[in-house]
């Protein structure tokens, strides 16, 4: 009646997203708020592993790239530094 369209649940127990998703007739978002809500978020660069300081019982990782990006990085400067990139086949 207030005009939502859906609504949005964080790190609520899994018991309030069933019974929201229940008795609303609007959707419910859930994040950490168990599997019985309309849909399910997960932010990319927390699922990525991105940010390794965010550890929220709900987040599960599918990569490791707050390993992977640092060192790709580190690699780019040197190339840069080292005048190996650009080179030849990466200019026009």
């Amino acid at each position: 009646d207030a005009g939502a369209e859906l609504i949005v649940v964080e790190c609520v127990p899994s018991a309030l997203g069933k019974q929201l998703s229940d008795a609303l007739t609007i959707p419910v978002i859930g994040i950490g708020a168990g599997p019985d809500t309309d849909a399910q978020v997960l932010v990319l660069h927390d699922m990525l592993g991105m940010n390794t300081e965010f550890n929220p019982r709900f987040l599960r990782r599918y990569a490791q790239l707050g390993e992977v990006i640092p060192a790709a990085i580190r690699q780019y400067v040197a190339d840069v530094r080292a005048q190996d990139f650009p080179n030849d086949q990466e200019r026009y």
